[in-house]
């Protein structure tokens, strides 16, 4: 007889206990072995599996402390609780799936649970806050978002709904364990659509060489392929696209989430695994639409602090939905900064690459644009663009940077070289040398101080 998946249905029983009860009763005709976890705040339940007394026990809370705390601060702590209770069930073998119906509340309760299980564990969150902003639910983590078009009540429109998602995770949580027997070890590259030529030469190259690779849009996904190195499952990194970074500075909705509790630039040298990292993209940040932007950055356009498109004192808007702020000199110092700091006790092969010539699609001059380069000729420079005042074929960010990084940089690591090339980071011959840096990596002849003789390579 086929094993039954155990699936756990997790919500705020005090208030939503209608609504769990069916949703357990539709999980369990769909052939699912079923428990109820409660994460209410208001009261204990009788019909609960894992009542609220043993979810809190999990981090030494008691439900007293819960019913006289905000109510703020008590979704916090059980959400917590929560998380590590359902850690413990997923090791000793007890969860293949999990699902809630809920509203705001319980929906922030329940996807703390969520959020801590491991990538590939089945996990369905039916709320009516779904045609909102639920990046704060999703965070990093695989969670399907799915809209019931109610918060509560059992009747024909909900009973459709209901019926479906309780097939979905029975059905997701039959799949069980992927066979990776067969599967190659998998690269991470980091990309933005202004990095693509690059991204594209780089993976096709370790696709031919016997590798599978995981393109990362750097739009927040850059907490997950963190996580996923941490777990073992990516083995190597270019991290040719780290504008997440600059997204963070400041709070993009297309920066790391804020319910990540991880950092960019750590795992690959918490780990050692090998790295190759430039600054791609980081001579830009992707914010929403134009309409979105603080004033106080609006007025940074006007006043030439930042460098405005043309001559409209307003930033370049990659499309409707996706407006180009360009970091100040002082904010890539802050930039660099960071990469040294990240960096320095690397414990595996790592090269930092500065392309000279500029970061992206979007920072190159005139003289070198095409078509395929990302800006076509007859636009002028690059939108984002600013030469060296020394030196007019390299970027001022780059020189920067490359300044900051020459003092900071630990001389006695190893581990850890920077290369300087007279590049651009959509050049061909940029990707090969980052492919070559990593295929020498990978057979153990990486040595810090390679490549300095080679044509492009000035240190």
């Amino acid at each position: 007889m086929e094993k039954k998946p155990k699936i756990i249905v997790a919500g705020m029983c005090d208030t939503k206990f209608t609504e769990l009860k069916f949703l357990a009763d539709e999980v369990a005709k769909a052939g699912g072995d079923v428990k109820i976890l409660n994460c209410g705040c208001g009261h204990d339940v009788d019909f609960a599996d894992i009542s609220l007394t043993e979810v809190l026990k999990a981090v030494g809370k008691t439900k007293e402390e819960i019913f006289k705390s905000p109510r703020s601060t008590a979704v916090k702590t059980v959400g917590e609780a929560g998380a590590a209770k359902i850690m413990q069930m997923y090791e000793a073998g007890e969860v293949d799936g999990i699902i809630s119906w809920a509203g705001s509340m319980g929906t922030t309760t329940v996807t703390y649970l969520m959020r801590a299980l491991p990538f590939g564990v089945p996990k369905i969150m039916m709320t009516d806050m779904a045609s909102s902003d639920v990046s704060m639910w999703l965070g990093n983590k695989d969670i399907y978002i799915m809209n019931p078009t109610a918060e509560q009540g059992i009747n024909i429109v909900t009973r459709k709904m209901v019926a479906n998602a309780a097939a979905a995770i029975v059905a997701m949580g039959k799949v069980g364990e992927i066979d990776a027997s067969t599967s190659r070890p998998l690269m991470a590259i980091t990309a933005y659509g202004t990095t693509t030529q690059t991204v594209n030469r780089c993976s096709a190259y370790w696709d031919a060489h016997g590798w599978d690779t995981i393109i990362i849009h750097q739009v927040g996904t850059g907490a997950t392929m963190e996580d996923l190195i941490r777990s073992g499952q990516i083995t190597a990194i270019i991290d040719l696209t780290t504008g997440e970074l600059t997204n963070n500075m400041y709070h993009s909705v297309y920066g790391t989430p804020e319910t990540w509790t991880g950092e960019r630039v750590t795992a690959a040298a918490d780990v050692g695994i090998p790295q190759v990292v430039t600054p791609g993209g980081c001579d830009q940040s992707a914010f929403g639409a134009l309409s979105s932007l603080p004033q106080e950055y609006l007025d940074d356009f006007k006043s030439g602090r930042r460098k405005p498109y043309k001559d409209t004192q307003l930033p370049y808007q990659h499309n409707e939905g996706v407006t180009i702020m360009v970091p100040t000199l002082d904010e890539i110092e802050d930039l660099s900064h960071y990469f040294a700091e990240k960096l320095n006790s690397t414990k595996g092969p790592t090269a930092f690459v500065i392309p000279m010539q500029g970061w992206s699609a979007y920072d190159q001059r005139e003289e070198i644009c095409t078509k395929e380069r990302g800006w076509s000729e007859g636009n002028g420079d690059g939108p984002v663009w600013e030469p060296d005042e020394k030196e007019a074929r390299w970027s001022r960010r780059a020189t920067l940077m490359r300044s900051i990084l020459e003092k900071e940089f630990d001389q006695e690591n190893e581990n850890l070289d920077l290369i300087i090339a007279d590049m651009h980071i959509v050049e061909p011959e940029f990707g090969d040398l980052l492919n070559q840096i990593m295929a020498d990596m990978l057979d153990g002849k990486w040595k810090k101080g390679m490549y300095r003789d080679q044509k492009g390579v000035v240190a």
